[in-house]
């Protein structure tokens, strides 16, 4: 780093500006330092989560939002209060004398943990993605992780989906690289078991029957089973050339057979359609996109952003196929409805999920409309008083008072979780009134999209799309390129408007 700020030295007071956080060093430690009010607040400088420099983040009421993906870390523990951070940011002692302000110290994680809790009623996880690792994690926070079962139906320890199809299959990060972590080590662990399916619920003695024999008793259930990878049914699609992306071994099942291929089909312009045709991009392989769609995400995006999107891919050697659909495939061609031939070794279905809602079905709980996911209250409980939904099967209420909503986003589910878990552990009353979030990358351009809407009401681009400089504003949300302030900023104000 140049022109670094040396935090031990100490800078003059009146260059750290109220709510504007400025990186520098103290000793070899980046570190963030940040006046809010009369306090003065220094933490490590890299976000948790991916590495960003907070230092660009947004300041609001004790906390930092990270520039990149919208973890927020409370800046007097270091915690991290919001997906998807899991574990804090090391904290920083700081002196004023004589109008300089000093990093005067690190301070030893120890002195910022809970105490445990030793009486707390049995909580059983069903299911250890976004939302389930984080009930358990704030558990083990608050000190009462060791009154908590994880059950995983996966052989794999928590991990972050969105590595699948962003980093994993590119070859960008390793399957060890996406582990979730529990915030606080040293704090009891819930007891996480993997591999392993909840086969049954018994209602009345409050018992689940697991899939290697077992029977778990709980006082609180939850259900954070996710969503399924939604499967077409042309001719050929059960072959095992045919591959889904929805979890990790997913992800090495199909990178090790792309490997191998010339040709690659993607079935659905989807988002995790797109980024698996970018992760596969390259070393001479050829890409077929095909959709029913006219424009990538058209009903989501509008047309000039969805044009925008599969340009992103056409620019690194994709090939687009609009308005079609497969009608059959052989293992080594695939025939599409206008019969069109497409030679493909393989298939790569990204046609979308479904809520996973046979636990909850056998269990008798009240389903949303259309069996769009379980029906909770804004405390996420279900129509059985001692059972909770989160994540990709909650259909809860709209904080603004719009309907309801149900919501496929990983960071919107930790963010469900976590909550949750306060409430479970009386932290809180309040309903969940979270922002929904999500980041992708489709080919070279980074896109943020804050809030809850679509492109039907219209859509309002401010900035040059050719320049992957933009914002575009929708009713009720907000997508970005290279323009990380605005999209914290809508997230806030859209926040402080829900109360």
């Amino acid at each position: 780093m140049t022109n670094t700020p040396d935090f031990q030295s100490g800078i003059p007071l009146d260059q750290l500006s109220d709510g504007q956080p400025l990186t520098g060093l103290y000793g070899d430690d980046e570190v963030t330092l940040v006046r809010q009010g009369s306090s003065i607040f220094a933490v490590a400088a890299r976000c948790t989560h991916l590495g960003a420099d907070l230092g660009d983040g947004l300041v609001e009421k004790g906390t930092i939002r990270c520039p990149f993906h919208h973890a927020r870390f409370d800046l007097q523990t270091g915690d991290a209060v919001s997906a998807p951070a899991v574990s804090p940011l090391g904290c920083y002692t700081t002196e004023i004398a004589d109008g300089v302000v000093r990093v005067s110290g690190k301070i030893s994680g120890d002195t910022m943990r809970a105490p445990a809790r030793e009486a707390q009623p049995r909580v059983v996880v069903v299911g250890a993605g976004a939302a389930g690792h984080a009930v358990a994690d704030h558990f083990t926070s608050a000190g009462a992780g060791a009154r908590v079962t994880l059950i995983s139906a996966e052989a794999e320890a928590p991990y972050e989906r969105t590595y699948v199809s962003k980093q994993v299959l590119a070859g960008a990060s390793t399957p060890e690289d996406a582990t979730l972590p529990f915030a606080h080590p040293q704090n009891p662990h819930p007891d996480l078991r993997t591999g392993v399916r909840v086969e049954e619920i018994d209602t009345s003695a409050k018992q689940v029957k697991l899939s290697d024999g077992e029977v778990l008793a709980y006082d609180t259930l939850v259900l954070a089973t996710g969503a399924t990878a939604r499967r077409p049914s042309f001719t050929g699609a059960d072959r095992s050339e045919v591959y889904s992306l929805r979890t990790m071994e997913d992800a090495r099942r199909l990178r090790a057979a792309a490997s191998k291929a010339k040709s690659v089909a993607i079935l659905g312009a989807s988002f995790i359609g797109l980024e698996a045709a970018g992760a596969l991009a390259g070393d001479g392989r050829e890409i077929h996109v095909i959709s029913r769609e006219d424009v990538p995400m058209e009903g989501l995006l509008g047309p000039d952003v969805g044009g925008f999107v599969a340009q992103q891919h056409k620019d690194n050697g994709v090939s687009f196929h609009m308005g079609r659909e497969i009608s059959a495939f052989d293992g080594q061609t695939v025939c599409l409805d206008n019969g069109h031939e497409l030679a493909a070794d393989l298939v790569v279905i990204g046609i979308g999920v479904r809520p996973a809602l046979d636990l909850a079905t056998q269990a008798g709980l009240t389903l949303a409309e259309g069996d769009d996911g379980v029906l909770v209250n804004g405390q996420f409980q279900t129509s059985d008083a001692s059972i909770y939904a989160v994540g990709d099967i909650a259909n809860y209420p709209a904080p603004d008072g719009s309907g309801r909503r149900r919501i496929e986003h990983w960071a919107h589910a930790a963010d469900q979780g976590r909550h949750l878990a306060r409430v479970l552990l009386g932290e809180t009353g309040d309903a969940f009134d979270r922002v929904p979030f999500f980041w992708t990358k489709q080919g070279d351009a980074q896109l943020r999209y804050t809030g809850y809407g679509t492109a039907q009401d219209g859509a309002r681009i401010d900035g040059d799309l050719a320049a992957k400089d933009f914002a575009v504003h929708y009713n009720g949300a907000l997508l970005t390129c290279n323009r990380d302030l605005a999209a914290l900023e809508a997230e806030r104000d859209w926040e402080a408007a829900l109360g």
